[in-house]
C-alpha cells in the first residue's frame, strides 16, 4: 500500500504543522484515504497574514513587474510539467473524471501564463487639469489578498484569483477547500522552487472555513477577499469583510438557463444542453445550465432524445477509462442532492435517473444517476434553488418573450446560453437576459482574455481579462504643481 501523504501549511516560505492536529481526506469514489492535512487554527491564519503583510511591505515584489513576469512564467511552465501528477491527485480527492482534472490543471498553467504577460501592462494615465498642474492616475497593488478556494474546480478557480493578484504585485493567503486541499498545497511545492518569489508572498493554510476562513475574511490586515462559492457563504464573507471595509470579489451561485429554439441545429443543441448541465463534474459547477428552456414545438423530440442519451452515460470513479460522470463530493452533498431529487419527483415528471447508484463497487462512493425532470414549473424549488448535483430540469416556452421571462425568473444571473440559427433572436436573448456571460450555439467558452462574472445574486466583480487584473489594484491620484 502506498504511503499516505501528510500536507503541512506553507507560511512565510516555511512548512509548518498546526497545533490543531490533522484531518483526513477520503475519496468520494471509494472511501479510500487519500491524504491528511492540517486542521489549522486562528493562530495559524494570523501567522500567514503577518507573513504576507511583512513580505508585501519589505520586499521589492510590489515594485518590480519584470521579476513578477519571470516568476509567473516559471510557475506556469512548472505546473505544465507537473499537470498529470496534479490531475491524478485531483481525481483521487474529488472523484471527477481524469480528463476533466487534466484540463483543469492545464488551465491553471494557461491562466498563469496569460497574466504573466499582462504584468507589465498595468498602466495609469496622466492629464493636465489646469495650468501648471499635472495629474497622474496610478494603479497600485491592493496589499494582502485572501483567496478562499472552492472544492468543485480548485485548480482552475484558484488560478483566476492567484495569477492576477500576484501579477498586480500583491501578497496572498490561500485557504483551500478541505475536500481538495492536497492539490492546492502541491502548488506551494512548485512556488517554493521559484527564487523570484520572495518568502511570504504566497501562503497556504488548510482547515475548516470556521474559524480559519472566517479569520481571513475578518482580519484587519487583509485588504481584499476573493471568494468563489455558494451565495449564502458569500453573504457571510461580505459581513465579515465589512468590519474593515475590505474589498470583496465574489463569484457565487447560479441557476443558468439553456434556451433551445425550434430553429436550432437539433443535434448540436442536444449535445450542448447535456454539456451545459455539467454531468461531467456531477453537476457541481456554478455555471451549470440546469434549467433547459425548450420551445414547445420541439419539446417531445427533445425529451425523447435526452431520455435515450442520459441513461447511457458511464458513471464511476474518475480514474476509470471512459467514465463520464463521477461522484458528488461528500455524503452530505449526496443527502442534499437526493433531497432535491425527491422534491423534484413531487414537482415535475422524472424522465431519467432519480436515484443513488449502489451496484458493485459504486456502493463505496457517492454516486447519483444523471437525473432529468420534465414539465418543471418555473416556480418549483428545483427550478429556483442551486442543487449542485447531476440534475437537469426541462420547461417549455411558446415565444421569445416568454423565453426571456423564464430565463430571468431567478435571483441568479451568472451565465446563459441560447441555441438558434436566427441572429436576431440570439441578440435579443444576449441583451435582455440578466447574466454576466451569454453563449450563442455553444456553452462554457471561457477565455483568459475575456471577463466573466455574475449579475444579481451571482456575485460581485469580474474574473479574467484586463478587468480581472484590475480587480486586484487600487487607483491613486497624484497631483504635481509646477513652479513658474
Amino acid at each position: 500500500m502506498a504511503e499516505v501523504s501528510t500536507y503541512r501549511n506553507y507560511i512565510g516560505g516555511e512548512w509548518r504543522e498546526s497545533s490543531g492536529g490533522l484531518f483526513e481526506v477520503k475519496s468520494p469514489a471509494d472511501g479510500s484515504l487519500v491524504y491528511r492535512a492540517q486542521r489549522s487554527t486562528v493562530g495559524d491564519m494570523r501567522d500567514a497574514i503577518a507573513a504576507a503583510r511583512g513580505a508585501f511591505e519589505t520586499t521589492e515584489w510590489r515594485d518590480d513587474p519584470n521579476t513578477r513576469t519571470q516568476a509567473l512564467f516559471k510557475f506556469s511552465a512548472a505546473v505544465h510539467d507537473r499537470h498529470e501528477d496534479l490531475a491524478h491527485l485531483l481525481t483521487r480527492e474529488s472523484g471527477k473524471p481524469y480528463p476533466v482534472s487534466r484540463g483543469e490543471a492545464l488551465r491553471l498553467s494557461e491562466t498563469t501564463s496569460y497574466f504573466a504577460g499582462l504584468t507589465r501592462w498595468i498602466f495609469g494615465r496622466s492629464q493636465v487639469p489646469q495650468p501648471n498642474s499635472i495629474s497622474l492616475i496610478m494603479r497600485e497593488p491592493i496589499g494582502v489578498v485572501g483567496i478562499i478556494v472552492p472544492w468543485n474546480a480548485p485548480l482552475a478557480l484558484l488560478a483566476r484569483a492567484l495569477a492576477p493578484a500576484l501579477a498586480a504585485g500583491n501578497a496572498v493567503v490561500v485557504k483551500p477547500a478541505s475536500y481538495t486541499a492536497g492539490s492546492t498545497v502541491e502548488l506551494a511545492k512548485i512556488l517554493e522552487g521559484i527564487p523570484e518569489i520572495p518568502r511570504g508572498i504566497v501562503n497556504i493554510v488548510t482547515g475548516p472555513g470556521d474559524p480559519v476562513g472566517a479569520e481571513l475574511a475578518r482580519h484587519h490586515d487583509v485588504d481584499m477577499i476573493s471568494f468563489t462559492g455558494d451565495t449564502s457563504t458569500g453573504r457571510e464573507i461580505m459581513r465579515l469583510a465589512a468590519e474593515n471595509l475590505k474589498k470583496v470579489s465574489l463569484e457565487l451561485g447560479g441557476k443558468s438557463p439553456t434556451i433551445v429554439f425550434a430553429d436550432a441545429n437539433f443535434d448540436r443543441a442536444i449535445r450542448g444542453a447535456l454539456n451545459a448541465a455539467s454531468f461531467y463534474n456531477a453537476g457541481q459547477i456554478c455555471i451549470a445550465g440546469t434549467r433547459v428552456l425548450v420551445e414547445a414545438s420541439i419539446h417531445d423530440a427533445f425529451v425523447d432524445r435526452i431520455k435515450d442519451m442520459v441513461p447511457k452515460m458511464k458513471v464511476g470513479p474518475g480514474w476509470e477509462k471512459g467514465v463520464e460522470v463521477g461522484p458528488v463530493i461528500s455524503e452530505s452533498q449526496l443527502e442534499k442532492v437526493s433531497g432535491y431529487i425527491e422534491q423534484g419527483k413531487r414537482e415535475a415528471v422524472l424522465v431519467a435517473g432519480g436515484h443513488r447508484l449502489t451496484d458493485g463497487a459504486l456502493a463505496k462512493g457517492y454516486f447519483i444517476a444523471p437525473t432529468v425532470f420534465d414539465q418543471m414549473r418555473p416556480d418549483a424549488r428545483i427550478a429556483q434553488e442551486e442543487i449542485f448535483g447531476p440534475v437537469m430540469g426541462i420547461t417549455t416556452f411558446q415565444d421569445l418573450d416568454e423565453a426571456i421571462r423564464l430565463a430571468n425568473n431567478t435571483v441568479y444571473g451568472l451565465v446563459a446560453a441560447v441555441w438558434t440559427r436566427d441572429i436576431n433572436k440570439a441578440m435579443k436573448i444576449a441583451t435582455r437576459v440578466r447574466a454576466g456571460s451569454v453563449w450563442v450555439n455553444t456553452f462554457g467558452k471561457m477565455f483568459q482574455s475575456t471577463e466573466m462574472g455574475g449579475f444579481k445574486q451571482s456575485g460581485l466583480g469580474r474574473q479574467y481579462g484586463l478587468e480581472g487584473l484590475f480587480e486586484y489594484t487600487e487607483l491613486k491620484h497624484v497631483n504635481i504643481q509646477i513652479e513658474k
